[in-house]
């Protein structure tokens, strides 16, 4: 305990500025979180209540006032631990962000290219539906030439986007 104390009183005031800043900017984070993933955060019962309750603030007032308290919870947890948390939530959000993009760019080069896109695609995911995929093209294109609504573009980036592993790639 006097380690700790010895160690506190070495912190500049600047340094502990600076730290409580940077745990209400955690703060703001969590309370930006949507409900199933705040589920997930290792946080105590009153940091979890505070959070909510943050979560239904709309004031700017109010809520950067609310940020502070939620800061001063904060204190009291494992900061550790909820930074690793979001750090992982965030590295598998921007995997799955980079799988639509890849999704989407796979079919915007099929209804660009046609056949030969198809061959590619079929080379580096050998379990498509080579019939399906080429109806679901062919249908794509005529109707981006027919200038209809976009129903079989959609059907095509959902068929690319549950059905080819981008992990691979």
């Amino acid at each position: 305990m006097n380690q700790e104390y010895l160690q506190d009183q070495e912190k500049s005031k600047t340094e502990i500025k600076k730290e409580m800043l940077e745990i209400t900017k955690l703060g703001q984070r969590l309370v930006d979180l949507n409900s199933t993933t705040l589920d997930k955060v290792p946080l105590s019962e009153v940091a979890y209540k505070a959070i909510i309750e943050g979560q239904k603030i709309k004031h700017h007032t109010g809520l950067k006032r609310h940020l502070k308290y939620v800061g001063k919870i904060l204190r009291d947890e494992n900061v550790e631990a909820i930074k690793q948390f979001l750090n992982t939530y965030d590295q598998r959000h921007l995997a799955q962000v980079k799988e639509l993009h890849l999704a989407e760019q796979w079919r915007e080069r099929l209804l660009a290219q046609g056949d030969s896109a198809i061959f590619e695609l079929l080379q580096i995911s050998p379990t498509l539906d080579r019939q399906k995929l080429r109806q679901l093209v062919r249908s794509a294109q005529k109707e981006m030439s027919l200038q209809n609504p976009a129903k079989y573009q959609r059907e095509l980036y959902r068929y690319i986007k549950e059905n080819v592993d981008f992990t691979e790639l």
